[in-house]
């Protein structure tokens, strides 16, 4: 006999994609479809770096507090990151930077798996 594996509907169609927001206030969003697939929602902080060879961001999260972290800041079922710091610190234009990205998951030697952003690679907000 079949086995089936039906999923009760919720009456909410979940919105958004997977990619990772940048807007000109320097907050880095992270949609509902990013959080779920990800799994970053239980993490409280996030450790932020920058490429300035190839201009890319990478995010790692942890639940350990330690220098340069950044809170989580969820909403909902999507989360936030108040980064207008991380990008002022790098010289980074958030005028020319803001917009939609996709991402990569790779282990860096010595950081970590981490969440990376080409920012080179976005896609205008209009």
């Amino acid at each position: 006999m079949k086995q089936w594996s039906f999923e009760k509907f919720s009456g909410r169609i979940p919105r958004g994609d997977t990619k990772i927001g940048i807007n000109r206030s320097g907050l880095i969003r992270l949609g509902v479809m990013f959080c779920k697939k990800t799994g970053v929602k239980k993490y409280t902080y996030c450790l932020q770096y920058f490429d300035k060879i190839n201009n890319a961001l990478a995010l790692k999260f942890t639940n350990k507090k330690e220098d340069g972290i950044v809170t989580v800041t969820t909403d909902g079922e999507a989360a936030a990151l108040s980064s207008k710091s991380f990008f002022k610190a790098n010289n980074l234009d958030l005028d020319k930077i803001s917009g939609r990205y996709e991402w990569t998951k790779e282990n860096i030697p010595g950081v970590g798996d981490v969440f990376i952003v080409e920012l080179s690679k976005n896609e205008k907000i209009s």
